[in-house]
C-alpha cells in the first residue's frame, strides 16, 4: 500500500511537469475532453480483463481464488509502476497476494508465466496489426526484413518457452523447497489449453488500448484517417519493449519514443506528439482511477464478514 500511495504521489508529479498546457488548447474542446474521459475508461478495462486471466492462471496451477480481491490487488498496485525501477507494482502485489493467502511457489509461477504470455501477445499482436496496416508492413519490411525477421524469433522463443517453463519450473521449486527445508505443495503445470486461453485474452487487453487510442486520435484529429491497426500495432510494440527497459518507471521514455518512430511517418511530427502527450495523460488518469477503486474494493472486502 505505501508502493503504491508513492507511485500515485510520483505520477501525479509526472503529470504536472509533463503537461504543456499551449500544446493542448488549439485542441480542447468538449469532443477533446469526451474522447479523453472514455479512452480513459476503456484503458481502465484492461485491469479487469487482467485480474480475470490471472485467476484463469493460479486456477491452473491448482489455486482456485475469487475475483474480486484479485481485481482489487492489481487495481491498487497501478500507481506502482511509476517508481522508479519499474518494479513497485510487482513488489506491492506480491505483498498484497501473500497476505490473501496465495502460496508462494504458485505466486511467483503465475507472474513467470504472465510476463511471458503478456509479452508474447504483445509480439503477436504486433506483427498481425502491423500486417494489417500499410505503414506498419512497410515498418516491419525495413531493413531487408531483419524487424520482422527478429519480432518471429521473439515469438517462436515465446511459444517454444511455455513448455520448458511447465517442466522445470515446478521441479526448481521443489528443489528450493527442500533446500530451504520448507514444506510446499507439489507445483504443477497449466494445462495445454490454458496458455492459448490466456494469449487470447491478453490480446483482447491489447485490442481494447488500441481502441483507446483510437477513440482519443479521433477525439484530437477529427478529420485525419483512422488507422486502427498501426495504433493498436505500435502500442503493443512499444509496451513489451518499455516493459523489459530496466529502470523506467511506466515505460516512460521508451514507449513515447517508439511510438513516434512507429506513428510520425504516417501522422505526422506534431500530431504524433500531440497523440503521445494526450496517450500518457489518458493512461496517468486511468491508473489514477484504477488505483481509487483499488482502494475501494479493498477497504469492502474489510468489511466484508
Amino acid at each position: 500500500m505505501a508502493l503504491a500511495i508513492a507511485g500515485s504521489i510520483a505520477f501525479v508529479g509526472y503529470v504536472l511537469s509533463s503537461l504543456n498546457i499551449e500544446d493542448l488548447r488549439a485542441h480542447l474542446s468538449v469532443r477533446t475532453v469526451m474522447a479523453i474521459i472514455l479512452a480513459m475508461l476503456l484503458y481502465s478495462l484492461t485491469v479487469p480483463i487482467s485480474a480475470y486471466a490471472w485467476q484463469r492462471l493460479l486456477a491452473s496451477l491448482g489455486h482456485r481464488q475469487p475475483f474480486v480481491p484479485l481485481n482489487a490487488i492489481l487495481l491498487t498496485t497501478q500507481a506502482g509502476k511509476y517508481l522508479p525501477g519499474n518494479v513497485g507494482q510487482h513488489l506491492g502485489r506480491i505483498g498484497l497476494a501473500l497476505a490473501q493467502g496465495i502460496p508462494a511457489p504458485v505466486l511467483v509461477a503465475s507472474m513467470a508465466y504472465e510476463v511471458l504470455l503478456l509479452m508474447l501477445a504483445g509480439v503477436l499482436v504486433g506483427l498481425a496489426c502491423s500486417a494489417l496496416s500499410e505503414p506498419g508492413l512497410a515498418l516491419l519490411l525495413q531493413g531487408r526484413g531483419a524487424a520482422l525477421a527478429t519480432a518471429i524469433a521473439v515469438a517462436v522463443a515465446g511459444l517454444g518457452a511455455i513448455p520448458l517453463l511447465g517442466r522445470y519450473l515446478p521441479r526448481l521449486v521443489a528443489r528450493i523447497a527442500r533446500a530451504r527445508d520448507f514444506a510446499a505443495e507439489p507445483l504443477r503445470a497449466p494445462g495445454w489449453t490454458t496458455p492459448p486461453l490466456l494469449i487470447a485474452i491478453y490480446t483482447l487487453a491489447y485490442l481494447v488500448i488500441g481502441a483507446a487510442t483510437s477513440l482519443l486520435a479521433v477525439g484530437l484529429f477529427p478529420e485525419a484517417r483512422l488507422d486502427f491497426a498501426l495504433l493498436t500495432a505500435a502500442f503493443a510494440i512499444a509496451w513489451v519493449v518499455g516493459f523489459v527497459t530496466p529502470g523506467a518507471p511506466a515505460g516512460i521514455g521508451v514507449r513515447e519514443a517508439l511510438l513516434m518512430l512507429m506513428l510520425g511517418g504516417s501522422m505526422g511530427a506534431a500530431e504524433t506528439s500531440l497523440l503521445i502527450l494526450a496517450l500518457r495523460i489518458v493512461t496517468t488518469l486511468g491508473d489514477m482511477l484504477c488505483f481509487a477503486a483499488g482502494l475501494a474494493q479493498m477497504a469492502w472486502l474489510r468489511r466484508k464478514p
